[in-house]
């Protein structure tokens, strides 16, 4: 594999002076930042349309709104959608002649078609009674489109789920469950699963496609995209997991659908993760994304390419020891496009049919990608000090020799938060790194304050990220945002520690069992290293984490009183009872090695809980209501003993958030609580 030279974005703002009295990040700043993703490009390959969506304190809610642009950024980009509905998931008819998308504007989450050949406004497709949920997807004739809904199990066929959805409801408010998933993420299931439908465009008619008692798409593990016509038209990819208890398994694979006989036809053999098809523009080809071992969310995920006339499958990716993110296939070449996290970094890759690899961009930070002809792109990418755009990446190779990169610029389409953060001035980065746990090299981004001073001693908060199996990098967080952190005046210190991804699926791979172990000791080490920088006072240190990051934060607490102040978003603190109370259980069996009447030593080993008699430091503990995954009680666990040990505390709660804050008011209060508490013990 030839690593090409390091990418270099053309960032118009970038070159700019920064603007006279420019100033820090603020909360509302962050709120305000417009969220650009979704894109969507006409066959012509002239236009692009995309998502962008817009946060409101006064409403206390986001609306997405559509806009469209030239492809190469030629032109000043324009709204397609009004602002006074949401819109979203856009999808160009393979003639180029309708925009279909997701409107709430009636009747709900519908389908709605605009035309691009003749003026007019949109017209709602659908009427279906339990919504529309995108992807949207055209067959190649542009006569159907594809969706997904929370149907009737029982139902199979269209006019039972409408009848269904319309029946009058039991007055009582008890749920008999009799199974797993009952509920998931932050949602009650009420007894409904996840089915295809297609829908006919002259008409409106809808066609079930997947009945039975398992959903599809999966509601956990599965792909940006997980359902699609075949280039002729007359079958449809799509992913399902058959399995007896789903909560417990990670067995997703990809079905092939008939439309003229209605028979599947499972054509992935793993029983890991199997997930995201798509076919090649020829239609010789089904491509996916598989995890070769079961019960592992985390698993390296590979690209498998399926020979349809031959049944035979290759693993492109096999010597790749990274593991892919998004892949697509390039319209005019034997080539597919795919995403790796790497060192901090979602670097773009191709990788040909006899799977030769080439790394096409490094050190960027790539979240979706329309690969269009003559290696051309537009992708999502972004920053640590910029949110994401959409960007044209004009793909010129050396034609006698396309592995090499003539001109890997990006040149930015959507600028929708140039004005916004043309006054506010961001902290620069350092990486570090160090030797950590079992003498392995480990990584941490370093952030620095903005207008930064060399000459002064700044206070230090340590960021650990969640998964486990995640990484800190080089992104533009819409939450626990960097340089937010940054802002106060803060170095901040993101260690991507043991379990991490994007440094190899061995690295990954260790933190099984060893949740308190390695971790813990690299960002000790990383501490004991940060301590020597020449900027950095080693007496004023804090530590914020959430999810498995906070389950780190509250191992600290138990083990060490090095650190002035924690702040515990989300996290775990009794792992035995979290088993009992979380909803996907293949996550703790396979990071303890089993149930907890299975391996309940290694669950009492590296429980916080355990050690919660040594906690000294103080703690503001976060948690909302809805978070199904870490579940609030553990949380409320903490702080409970918190309190009762007589140590300073407080308990920040949100009733109607889940996992993560989303509502405008709420991460605003967030970010001022935690800044606060963080003041209280770090600033002289």
């Amino acid at each position: 594999m030839t690593v090409t030279r390091t990418l270099t974005l053309i960032w118009t703002l970038l070159a700019l002076v920064p603007a006279a009295g420019a100033r820090p990040l603020t909360p509302e700043d962050l709120v305000g930042v417009r969220r650009v993703g979704s894109p969507a490009v006409t066959p012509d390959q002239k236009t692009v349309f995309y998502a962008v969506t817009t946060y409101d304190l006064q409403s206390n809610k986001g609306s997405t709104r559509l806009w469209s642009a030239d492809v190469q950024g030629k032109t000043a980009p324009r709204p397609v959608t009004a602002a006074d509905s949401s819109a979203f998931a856009p999808a160009v008819s393979p003639d180029g002649k309708t925009l279909a998308f997701v409107s709430v504007r009636k009747d709900g989450p519908q389908i709605w078609l605009l035309s691009l050949t003749e003026p007019g406004e949109a017209v709602q497709l659908t009427t279906l009674p339990t919504g529309v949920s995108p992807p949207l997807v055209w067959s190649p004739d542009s006569r159907r489109i594809l969706f997904h809904s929370q149907v009737d199990p029982k139902c199979m066929d269209v006019a039972c789920l409408e009848a269904s959805a319309r029946a009058e409801k039991p007055r009582h408010s008890g749920q008999l469950f009799t199974g797993l998933l009952y509920r998931h993420w932050n949602a009650w299931r009420d007894g409904l699963v996840n089915h295809v439908l297609v829908v006919s465009v002259a008409d409106g008619r809808l066609d079930l496609l997947t009945p039975g008692q398992h959903d599809s798409p999966p509601v956990a593990l599965g792909g940006a995209v997980d359902y699609r016509f075949s280039p002729d038209g007359r079958e449809v990819a799509y992913v399902m997991n058959t399995d007896a208890m789903p909560a417990a398994s990670t067995n997703n694979d990809v079905f092939v659908l008939d439309l003229a006989s209605g028979k599947s036809t499972r054509v992935s053999a793993g029983k890991g993760n199997d997930f995201s098809p798509a076919y090649s523009p020829d239609g010789k080809y089904l491509a996916w994304l598989s995890m070769a071992r079961p019960g592992y969310e985390s698993d390296k995920a590979d690209i498998i390419l399926l020979d349809r006339a031959s049944k035979t499958q290759a693993n492109l990716t096999a010597k790749l020891d990274l593991s892919v993110a998004r892949f697509d296939f390039a319209p005019d070449q034997n080539q597919i496009f795919f995403v790796c996290d790497e060192k901090g970094h979602h670097n773009l890759f191709r990788v040909n049919f006899s799977g030769q690899i080439q790394r096409d961009l490094d050190r960027v930070f790539i979240t979706d990608l329309v690969p269009l002809k003559n290696y051309q792109l537009i992708l999502v990418n972004q920053t640590i000090s910029r949110p994401p755009e959409i960007f044209f990446h004009g793909g010129r190779y050396v034609s006698t020799n396309p592995d090499a990169v003539r001109d890997p610029a990006l040149i930015p389409v959507s600028r929708v938060n140039d004005a916004h953060l043309a006054p506010i001035t961001m902290g620069e980065t350092e990486d570090l790194w160090f030797k950590g746990a079992r003498g392995d090299l480990v990584h941490a981004l370093i952030l620095k304050p903005p207008a930064f001073d060399p000459a002064k001693k700044y206070p230090v908060v340590f960021l650990l990220h969640g998964g486990p199996q995640g990484s800190f990098g080089y992104d533009f967080h819409p939450r626990w945002n960097s340089q937010m952190f940054a802002a106060p005046g803060y170095v901040v210190v993101m260690p991507n520690f043991h379990g991490s991804s994007g440094y190899g699926q061995k690295f990954q791979d260790s933190i099984q069992a060893d949740w308190g172990g390695g971790p813990y000791q690299d960002v000790m080490a990383a501490l004991k290293e940060v301590r020597k920088l020449r900027y950095v006072d080693p007496k004023r240190v804090g530590a914020a984490g959430a999810s498995y990051g906070g389950y780190l934060i509250n191992w600290i607490g138990g083990q060490t009183r090095e650190f002035n102040v924690l702040v515990s978003h989300s996290g775990v603190f009794n792992i035995e009872s979290m088993y009992g109370s979380t909803e996907e259980l293949w996550f703790p069996e396979r990071e303890n090695m089993g149930a907890p009447w299975q391996n309940r030593k290694t669950y009492q080993k590296w429980s916080p809980h355990q050690h919660v008699g040594n906690w000294k430091t103080p703690t503001l503990v976060v948690h909302g209501a809805l978070d199904f995954r870490v579940t609030v009680d553990q949380g409320m666990q903490l702080f409970t003993s918190l309190q009762r040990l007589g140590v300073p505390s407080r308990f920040l709660y949100f009733p109607d958030e889940d996992h993560f804050v989303f509502k405008p008011q709420n991460r605003i209060l967030w970010w001022n609580t935690v800044w606060g508490y963080l003041a209280t013990y770090l600033k002289p």
